[in-house]
């Protein structure tokens, strides 16, 4: 069971980090959705072209369990770049948290106590709030 904190912004990061696989076959369906011929705006029906603009046109927002996640191909940076920005341990501990993985296997698995542990996650997740802030994504004041 996932922890409640007071944050707003930490939620919305536990959020998209748990759900990052929904997100991502969110937006893999949302590029994909087939649109009406003309829909590129020049009045033609030039499939080639409608393709192109929905390709490089950002998604504004995709539903995953219920809840509108605004700007889901952002956020999904942010997951990227905080992934890449851990090292071993923080990687570790993080994508376990993510995929649910008990936090008492994961401090045995690397040997860490649990005051560690929560540590490295809360590194994460800032790391992830400072990206997200960086994007415009979370407003942290």
């Amino acid at each position: 069971m996932q922890r409640k904190t007071g944050n707003g912004y930490i939620r919305k990061i536990d959020f998209v980090f748990y759900n990052e696989k929904q997100i991502r076959e969110a937006v893999l369906d949302a590029r994909n959705k087939p649109h009406m011929p003309g829909q590129n705006g020049s009045g033609i029906g030039d499939p080639t072209a409608s393709a192109a603009i929905r390709n490089v046109t950002p998604i504004r927002k995709v539903n995953v369990k219920g809840e509108l996640l605004e700007w889901p191909e952002d956020w999904l940076r942010v997951v990227d770049a905080t992934y890449a920005w851990c090292d071993n341990d923080r990687l570790i501990v993080a994508r376990d948290r993510y995929n649910g993985v008990d936090y008492r296997l994961t401090c045995a698995k690397i040997i860490i106590g649990k005051s560690q542990y929560f540590r490295l996650l809360d590194d994460a997740r800032n790391y992830a709030a400072l990206c997200a802030a960086q994007l415009g994504l979370i407003k942290v004041c």
